[in-house]
Protein backbone atom coordinates (compact mmCIF):
# COMPACT_ATOMS: atom_id res chain seq x y z
CA UNK A 1 0.00 0.00 0.00
CA UNK A 2 1.53 3.21 -1.28
CA UNK A 3 2.75 5.88 1.56
CA UNK A 4 3.28 9.45 1.65
CA UNK A 5 6.92 10.92 3.25
CA UNK A 6 8.28 14.04 3.54
CA UNK A 7 11.62 14.97 2.46
CA UNK A 8 13.39 18.09 1.93
CA UNK A 9 13.86 19.49 -1.45
CA UNK A 10 17.67 18.69 -1.09
CA UNK A 11 16.97 14.93 -0.58
CA UNK A 12 13.92 14.88 -3.93
CA UNK A 13 17.24 15.75 -5.80
CA UNK A 14 19.55 13.09 -4.28
CA UNK A 15 16.82 10.69 -5.00
CA UNK A 16 15.83 12.19 -8.23
CA UNK A 17 20.18 12.08 -9.21
CA UNK A 18 20.11 8.38 -7.40
CA UNK A 19 17.52 6.64 -9.43
CA UNK A 20 18.56 8.20 -13.02
CA UNK A 21 22.16 6.83 -12.32
CA UNK A 22 20.85 3.58 -10.74
CA UNK A 23 18.05 3.53 -13.77
CA UNK A 24 15.60 2.60 -10.87
CA UNK A 25 11.66 2.31 -11.55
CA UNK A 26 10.71 4.18 -8.43
CA UNK A 27 12.36 6.16 -5.23
CA UNK A 28 11.38 3.18 -3.17
CA UNK A 29 13.86 1.11 -5.28
CA UNK A 30 16.18 3.54 -4.55
CA UNK A 31 15.49 3.78 -0.60
CA UNK A 32 15.87 0.19 -0.36
CA UNK A 33 18.80 -0.48 -2.31
CA UNK A 34 20.27 2.34 -0.40
CA UNK A 35 19.52 0.76 2.91
CA UNK A 36 20.14 -3.01 1.87
CA UNK A 37 23.92 -2.33 1.35
CA UNK A 38 24.16 0.15 4.44
CA UNK A 39 23.12 -2.71 6.29
CA UNK A 40 24.36 -5.33 4.17
CA UNK A 41 21.45 -7.08 3.94
CA UNK A 42 21.29 -10.02 2.16
CA UNK A 43 18.56 -10.47 -1.00
CA UNK A 44 17.67 -13.33 0.30
CA UNK A 45 17.56 -14.48 4.27
CA UNK A 46 17.54 -18.47 3.48
CA UNK A 47 20.20 -19.73 5.22
CA UNK A 48 21.22 -16.86 7.16
CA UNK A 49 21.24 -18.18 10.27
CA UNK A 50 22.67 -21.60 9.24
CA UNK A 51 24.35 -23.50 11.83
CA UNK A 52 22.46 -21.04 14.82
CA UNK A 53 21.51 -23.13 17.65
CA UNK A 54 18.40 -22.28 20.26
CA UNK A 55 18.72 -22.72 23.74
CA UNK A 56 15.43 -23.32 26.01
CA UNK A 57 15.85 -19.72 27.43
CA UNK A 58 15.48 -18.57 23.60
CA UNK A 59 12.10 -20.29 22.93
CA UNK A 60 10.97 -19.41 26.33
CA UNK A 61 10.99 -15.65 25.29
CA UNK A 62 9.44 -16.24 21.53
CA UNK A 63 6.82 -18.07 23.45
CA UNK A 64 5.84 -14.51 25.62
CA UNK A 65 6.27 -12.44 22.58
Amino acid sequence: MPTTIQVSETTKQLLEKYKEEENAASYDEVILNTLSQKKKIPNSMFGADKGMRWKKEDRMKVREL
